[in-house]
């Protein structure tokens, strides 16, 4: 931008004298109107073509201003457009902020109400000790029994002592703002209940001494005095106790007459301050009618002035702005042409104006001349004053009319006011529903939850137990085929052995036919003898497979062991990651910021989680000790029969096995797939809970501020009810006033009526001294003519008895100088008279009215009777 001013001044510069008409031309460019900047380079273009049309320096300097300007007529544009914006955003913020504005002194009329009920039931308290206070009958100081009016906590919020001006409108009920009242509305209330307390126990000890005084005196106890007194007494007790009912219902009654004075006070004050609005409002839309009424009447003499105008003035400019307007674009030459009707049209209404100003001068001298020797008759049969009357009347049906509207918003304003309190009503009542609605479905959820968790767990614990048994049977099955493996073999070889040895039983036998049967062979009895041999052999492989087999089930059993000790630590480690983040989770919740009930609530579980960790550390130990112990009485138990036949069983049952095993991984899936189901309404519900529970806090926190809101609002209501105590007597002032009025009004009426019938008498009079006037003015005609010939006739007499009067020319001096005086103004004595007093009808000279009426306090010179500027009138002697 420096570089272009820098450019456009160098440019001007060497110009020369040429551009100074056009700069002169250009000033209206500061006002920041397109169609200046437009005109300014247009007058320039009309100086600079004017000359020779060779492309010189000057010419090149002079186009570059020209689209430098453009450029600048752009910016300017959009500047405009930005700030237009930015005045907008302005208003729509401004719109919002008197919205809240006006929610905010919504509430805090409610705020209000509460905290001068508070205060209401709370002076109603120090009314009844005060009551109970002064029928005691004890010296009391009367000043300790007094608050001062000043004190309550609603006049101490609605009438601060020092309040700045910043915080007139809008106050805050924070503790700061009631903390003062409230510290001197207990104090008293203390100081009160503390005085009463000690009158009851001063009553207490005089009753306990005069008891004890009786009965340590055994005579007194059987006198007759002490009966007489007992009984009347007893009569006194009576009477106190109807007293006291008579007491209460005159208390309440007069409760409820407080009650409903503290309420009329209210009615009433909101009554006052609706009114006010209303009036405001009604200045308000008057004001903005009158100004709407101004525009239109100015827009249609601008409309008919401007198409005049440029009828008249199309032939003239349309010469001078050809040129002009053929090198302009179409936006500058719409906004010039714009600016030229505005200009036309405003030329037009000033030249109207002016000629208007001149008629109504000439108006009012007229009227000057015409009611200087007019009768009062005659100004009131005038137009002027018909026009006037009628306007009096429009005016008065006028008035009628704001008045039934302002009744009419009165009571609409009345029916918003119930609509309020209604609408107020439900949304509390809904808030309670919704409230309860959401604790039993917190109730309901967190039963869900709690169920689920047992589901889970009872779940996790089946497929634990699950997969431990098929580990089990699954090495089990093994060990069975490898079992039914070996007891094959060793059938074989078994069979081969009964074989051998049939053959060797035969040979001890002797028995040489069956040996024959079983010996064929020369080779046999080698034979038999290798078999011996073998089963030798065979029964150490037995006894070395029955070793193997013992250490082999020890190996299995502690195999077991460690694949479940396995599971078991990956399960608690899973468990442990669990735990980590959920107590991450909840260190956010129950942290060190965390509330005192909060803090209690996690030592709790933290002592219930630490005994639940014992508990399962005392069953992880009984299982440990339980395995081993179920295995060895299970060795122990079961023989080496039972073993045969639990091997040819399992190897028949192994098929089934294999099928139950089959079934069991899809129930494991089946059952994996509800754990991670499980495992997420778990999650949903855990941030239901939270949700809800933050919901929950959130309520009960804004439950918290309504209620001291609440209590801080109620505090206001016994100012109020005072106020209305005092309202309603204003109330029954007024009443007497308002009828007081109607008595006035009904008398001005009949007045009117009289002055009415008076006006047409005093009309019918004027058309006769109207009549009378005409005849009178041509006899003063007559009688002119006459005394102008008296004249004559007297001056022609005068200077034949100059010579012979000389003696009474002082008689005629004094008695002109008496004239002279009656002429002359009696205040300054100087002037002649020239102005009337229309209420006393004294004359006085033009100087001394204007003097009076320089004053406020306007007053007759001679009988200082008041008068207005309307009742001085000038005159012609």
């Amino acid at each position: 931008m420096d570089d272009r001013s820098n450019r456009k001044r160098r440019l001007t510069d060497e110009a020369g004298p040429p551009l100074s008409s056009s700069s002169a031309a250009g000033k209206p460019v500061t006002n920041g109107s397109p169609s200046s900047v437009t005109s300014a380079t247009n007058t320039k273009r009309q100086f600079t073509g004017s000359g020779s049309g060779s492309a010189s320096p000057q010419n090149a300097g002079k186009e570059d201003t020209e689209t430098m300007t453009a450029a600048e007529e752009v910016l300017l544009n959009f500047q405009k457009e930005a700030i237009w914006r930015q005045i907008q955003e302005y208003k729509r913020e401004n719109v919002r902020a008197q919205e809240r504005i006006e929610r905010l002194k919504d509430h805090q009329v409610g705020y209000d109400e509460r905290l001068s009920e508070l205060d209401s039931h709370w002076g109603k308290l120090l009314e009844e000790l005060r009551t109970i206070i002064s029928r005691s009958r004890m010296g009391v100081d009367p000043a300790d029994m007094v608050v001062k009016e000043g004190n309550g906590l609603a006049s101490a919020i609605q009438h601060p002592s020092t309040e700045e001006p910043e915080t007139q409108e809008v106050r805050e009920l924070t503790e700061d703002s009631v903390k003062k009242s409230v510290e001197i509305r207990s104090r008293s209330t203390k100081d009160l209940a503390l005085k009463l307390l000690y009158m009851v126990e001063a009553w207490s000890e005089k009753r306990d001494r005069f008891w004890s005084s009786l009965r340590a005196d055994s005579s007194v106890q059987g006198s007759r005095t002490v009966q007489q007194l007992a009984q009347t007494h007893e009569a006194l007790v009576q009477q106190h106790k109807k007293g006291r009912t008579a007491i209460d219902r005159l208390q309440a009654q007069c409760h409820e007459y407080s009650d409903q004075v503290l309420r009329l006070k209210n009615e009433l004050q909101m009554t006052k301050n609706r009114l006010e609005e209303t009036s405001g409002e009604l200045d308000h839309s008057k004001d903005r009618l009158r100004k709407m009424h101004r525009t239109m009447e100015r827009e249609k003499n601008a409309l008919l002035l401007g198409a005049a105008a440029d009828y008249s003035a199309g032939v003239d400019f349309g010469l001078t702005s050809a040129s002009l307007l053929g090198d302009m674009s179409e936006a500058t030459r719409d906004e010039l042409l714009q600016c030229r009707r505005l200009a036309i049209t405003r030329q037009a209404e000033l030249d109207e104006m002016k000629s208007q100003d001149t008629q109504l001068r000439e108006e009012v001298e007229k009227t000057r001349a015409q009611l200087g020797h007019m009768t009062e008759e005659k100004i009131q049969d005038s137009q002027h004053v018909k026009a006037l009357l009628v306007q009096m009347q429009s005016v008065r049906h006028e008035s009628e009319f704001y008045r039934s509207e302002v009744l009419r918003l009165r009571s609409d304003l009345d029916d918003l006011h119930s609509s309020r309190r209604k609408f107020v009503d439900t949304l509390e009542n809904e808030e309670k529903n919704r409230r309860a609605a959401l604790e039993a479905e917190l109730k309901k959820l967190e039963s869900d939850i709690s169920r689920v968790r047992d589901s889970r767990d009872r779940f996790q614990q089946m497929y634990e137990n699950r997969c431990t048994k098929d580990d089990y049977e699954m090495q089990q099955n093994q060990e069975i085929r490898k079992i039914a493996n070996t007891r094959k073999d060793r059938i074989t070889s078994l069979t081969a052995d009964i074989q051998r040895l049939q053959t060797m039983l035969t040979a001890n036998s002797d028995d040489w036919e069956s040996y024959a049967f079983y010996l064929k062979g020369p080779s046999d009895h080698a034979a038999l003898n290798e078999l011996r041999d073998g089963l030798k052999a065979a029964d150490e492989q037995i006894a070395n497979l029955q070793i193997e087999l013992d250490t082999s089930k020890e190996v299995a059993q502690q195999v077991r062991e460690y694949a479940v000790v396995k599971e078991s630590e990956s399960h608690l480690r899973e468990q442990v990651s669990t735990l980590s983040t959920r107590i991450a989770q909840l260190d956010k919740v129950v942290g060190s910021g965390a509330k005192e009930s909060v803090k209690s609530l996690v030592a709790t579980l933290e002592d219930k989680e630490a005994t639940l960790q014992r508990l399962e550390l005392k069953v992880q130990a009984h299982e440990a000790v339980q395995v081993p112990l179920l295995n060895e009485l299970h060795t122990v138990a079961t023989a080496w029969g039972l073993l045969e036949e639990a091997t040819s069983r399992k190897a028949i049952d192994l098929a089934q096995k294999e099928d139950l095993i089959f079934k069991l991984l899809s129930d494991k899936t089946r059952q994996e797939s509800k754990c991670t189901h499980l495992v997420r309404a778990k999650e949903q519900s855990a941030n239901m809970t939270a949700v809800m529970k933050r919901q929950s806090d959130m309520q009960l926190e804004q439950i918290q501020r309504l209620e001291e809101r609440e209590k801080a609002l109620g505090l206001q209501m016994v100012t109020f009810e005072k106020d209305q105590t005092l309202l309603s007597s204003e109330v029954t002032v007024h009443k007497t006033k308002l009828q007081e009025l109607t008595q006035h009004n009904a008398g001005f009426k009949e007045k009117f009526t009289k002055q009415e019938e008076r006006l047409m008498e005093l009309q019918t009079l004027l058309k006769e001294r109207s009549d009378a006037f005409e005849s009178e003015a041509q006899a003063r005609k007559r009688l002119m003519d006459e005394s102008e010939s008296m004249r004559k006739k007297l001056e022609e007499q005068h200077k034949k008895s100059e010579s012979s009067s000389s003696g009474e020319s002082s008689e005629a001096a004094k008695q002109a100088a008496r004239y002279l005086k009656l002429l002359k103004c009696p205040a300054c004595d100087v002037n002649f008279k020239s102005h009337v007093i229309l209420r006393c009808m004294h004359v006085f000279c033009k100087s001394c009215m204007d003097k009076q009426m320089e004053y406020r306090q306007r007053k007759c010179p001679t009988c200082r009777e008041n008068f207005g500027a309307k009742d001085v009138k000038e005159i012609y002697l």
